[in-house]
C-alpha cells in the first residue's frame, strides 16, 4: 500500500480483493464474448449476488436503516476500486442505492421503492441528462407543470443506463417557466406510466448500453413528486459529485490491473536474446504507469476521505476525477505497446480495459467541464 489504511478499511479491501481474484478472475476467460461481462448468465449472477451478500457488501454505500452495508465514500472507493482490477461480473457489486430517494423521499416512497431496491428485488434507474444538458444540469429542458390531478412531465433523457429494466426512473425536471438553478425538481416515473417510453438503445463504446427515454404529457399524481418542488438542485448535484469519486475509484483499479500485466509480460517476454524488461523504454514506460497511479490514488482517497468526513469536495472531486481519467488513459495505452499485438487481441485483458477507460473522461461530466468548475472556485 502507498500509506497505512485504518485496520478496518484495510481488512475490507483485502476482502474483497479475495472475492475478486476467486470469483471474478475466472470469468474474463470463460466469458470472452461479453465485451465487460457486465450482464451475466443469470442463475450465475444470482449466484454471485448471494456470494456478495454473504460478505455484506451487497448495497454498499447504503445506510444500514434501509438495509445496506453503510459505507461511507471512502470505503465505497476502496470496493470500486478493487472490483474494477477485473473486468467480468463487476454488475455483482451493481449499486442498489438511490441517494436521492433517500434524501427526498417520504417514509411511504422509501417503503415502496427504496427497500425493495436494496433488497435487489426491483431495478431503479436515474434520469438527468439531456442532448443539449448532460454535464450542465442546469441546462435541462425536460418540464414539470402542476395540474388539478397531480402533475405532468415533457421533454426527452438520453445516455440513460439501466432504462429497459427498470421499474422506475427518478427523473429531474425542472419547473415550467424557470430558468438554470431554479425549479429543479425530482420526481418517480414508474415502468409503463402513459406518457413515458424508453426510446432506441445507445450501445456504447465499452459493451454497456444506455437508452433514451421520452416524455410526453406524462401524467403523475401528488405522491411521485420527491420532495419540495424547486428545491431539487442540491441533491442533484451531491448524486454527481459521488458519481465523480466512483470513477476516478474505478480508472485506480483498471490502471492497477495494466501495469501489472504490464511488469509481468516484461519479465516473460523475450527480445533479441534479452528480456523486454531489460530495455530502458520499457521500463521507464512501467515507471512513468507507477509514479502516475500513485499520485491519482493518493488524490482520490484524499478526495473520498474528506467527503466521508463531510466536507464540501468540489474542488477536489473535480481534480480527482481529471487525474484519475486520464492518469489510465496513459496507463493502458503504455500496457497495450509493451504487449504488442498481443495488446490488441482478445488474448489478454488489454483491448477490454482499452475501451472500458475512455469513457471515463465525459461520463458525470467531462475533463474540460470539470476544469472549468476547477477555474471557476479558484477566481471567484
Amino acid at each position: 500500500m502507498d500509506f497505512n489504511l485504518p485496520e478496518e478499511s484495510q481488512m475490507l479491501k483485502d476482502t474483497v480483493r479475495r472475492f475478486v481474484d476467486s470469483e471474478l478472475m475466472p470469468l474474463e476467460q470463460q466469458l470472452p464474448d461479453r465485451p465487460n461481462c457486465v450482464d451475466l448468465p443469470e442463475d450465475l449472477r444470482r449466484k454471485l449476488v448471494a456470494k456478495v451478500e454473504e460478505l455484506g457488501l451487497a448495497a454498499a454505500e447504503a445506510p444500514v436503516e434501509v438495509g445496506g452495508a453503510g459505507l461511507g465514500p471512502f470505503d465505497a472507493c476502496l470496493v470500486t476500486e478493487e472490483v474494477h482490477r477485473c473486468t467480468a461480473g463487476r454488475g455483482v457489486f451493481a449499486m442498489r442505492f438511490a441517494p436521492v430517494l433517500y434524501e427526498l423521499g417520504t417514509v411511504q416512497q422509501k417503503e415502496k421503492y427504496l427497500l425493495p431496491t436494496v433488497r435487489g428485488e426491483i431495478q431503479g434507474a436515474s434520469a438527468f441528462s439531456e442532448p443539449q444538458a448532460a454535464g450542465d444540469l442546469a441546462g435541462i429542458k425536460t418540464t414539470l407543470e402542476k395540474t388539478p390531478a397531480g402533475w405532468v412531465v415533457n421533454g426527452n433523457k438520453c445516455w440513460i443506463s439501466y432504462a429497459k429494466k427498470a421499474d422506475y426512473i427518478l427523473v429531474l425536471c425542472r419547473l415550467k417557466g424557470t430558468q438554470r438553478h431554479e425549479g429543479m425538481t425530482w420526481v418517480i416515473v414508474e415502468k409503463e406510466t402513459p406518457g413515458c417510453v424508453v426510446g432506441r438503445e445507445q450501445k456504447m463504446l465499452h459493451g454497456h448500453s444506455t437508452y433514451e427515454v421520452y416524455f410526453e404529457n406524462c401524467e403523475i399524481p401528488d405522491s411521485q413528486l420527491l420532495g419540495e418542488p424547486g428545491k431539487g438542485w442540491s441533491a442533484g448535484t451531491a448524486f454527481l459529485y459521488s458519481s465523480r469519486i466512483q470513477i476516478a475509484a474505478r480508472a485506480l483499479g483498471i490502471a492497477d490491473r495494466c501495469l501489472e500485466l504490464a511488469v509481468e509480460y516484461a519479465r516473460q517476454r523475450q527480445t533479441f536474446g534479452k528480456p523486454l524488461a531489460s530495455r530502458q523504454a520499457i521500463q521507464w514506460m512501467i515507471a512513468d504507469s507507477s509514479i502516475e497511479l500513485h499520485g491519482a490514488r493518493l488524490m482520490v482517497y484524499d478526495a473520498a476521505w474528506r467527503a466521508q468526513q463531510g466536507e464540501n469536495v468540489i474542488q477536489q472531486t473535480a481534480m480527482a476525477k481529471i487525474y484519475a481519467t486520464e492518469m489510465v488513459g496513459k496507463v493502458v495505452d503504455r500496457a497495450v505497446q509493451i504487449h504488442g499485438a498481443a495488446g490488441l487481441s482478445d488474448e489478454t485483458v488489454l483491448e477490454r480495459c482499452y475501451r472500458d477507460i475512455r469513457p471515463m473522461r465525459i461520463y458525470e461530466g467531462s475533463s474540460e467541464a470539470m476544469r472549468s468548475v476547477i477555474a471557476r472556485n479558484l477566481l471567484k
